[in-house]
């Protein structure tokens, strides 16, 4: 399971908007986070604000400190879907092109089963099943807290 510690920065109405505490590398799990690539892209967007909003389920102040979950499994589940789909359509649609035309048709073929995973992927994502199942959690006091 990933964690991190987030702050809670906004209360409106139903919904609240956590930034997350950045302290070091980016996992923090090791003895040399400061020199892997989660590091890397940490310092990189570092500077950047940011803020998720979630739909408030519990009693809920401006500081109160809460964890954020994301289970590994689901984790695994999210990059074989952003990474591998694109790639497998990639590869079908090079041989596809490679059988009904020549080397062209390949390089066509395969950009536009790039494209389609790309935007198969988008729309998966997007989908009411798939959000509730890759959406982040946050518990404070046993309560859980719902990426909205």
């Amino acid at each position: 399971m990933i964690e991190t510690t987030a702050t809670v920065e906004r209360v409106e109405g139903d919904a609240i908007w956590v930034r997350p505490l950045i302290t070091g590398g980016g996992c923090g799990s090791c003895q040399s986070s400061n020199n892997c690539s989660t590091s890397f892209l940490n310092q990189l967007f570092q500077g950047k604000t940011r803020r998720i909003k979630f739909k408030k389920t519990g009693d809920v102040k401006v500081n109160d400190q809460v964890i954020l979950v994301l289970p590994s499994q689901e984790l695994l589940f999210g990059s074989a879907l952003i990474y591998l789909l694109p790639l497998v359509l990639l590869f079908l649609g090079a041989l596809l092109g490679e059988q009904l035309f020549n080397e062209v048709g390949s390089i066509g073929f395969g950009f536009l089963g790039l494209f389609f995973g790309l935007w198969l992927t988008r729309f998966l994502s997007q989908t009411p099943m798939m959000q509730s199942r890759l959406q982040l959690k946050s518990l404070k006091n046993d309560k859980l807290l719902i990426l909205h």
